[in-house]
C-alpha cells in the first residue's frame, strides 16, 4: 500500500514454540479497513513482507515463522 500509516496499535500476541510474536493493527490514511503486521517481539523484525487483511490466526503466524527459517 503506498499510503501512510496514521495509527499503529499492539493488537495481541502469540507464543509459538517459545518465540513471542506481536500482532500490530495498522490504520492507513487513504485506505479502507485495517491491516495487521506480525513482528518478532524481541527484535522488532517484521516476519512477513505483506500485511494481513484480517487478524492472523495462530496457523498463519506459524506458517510465517516457518518461512523465515
Amino acid at each position: 500500500m503506498g499510503d501512510k500509516v496514521i495509527s499503529e496499535q499492539l493488537a495481541g500476541e502469540y507464543v509459538i514454540d517459545g518465540r513471542r510474536v506481536e500482532v500490530t493493527r495498522l490504520v492507513w490514511r487513504d485506505a479502507e479497513g485495517l491491516s495487521y503486521d506480525i513482528t518478532d517481539a524481541v527484535t522488532g523484525a517484521l516476519l512477513r513482507d505483506e500485511s494481513f487483511d484480517e487478524y492472523p490466526t495462530e496457523d498463519q503466524v506459524r506458517e510465517a515463522l516457518d518461512e523465515r527459517i
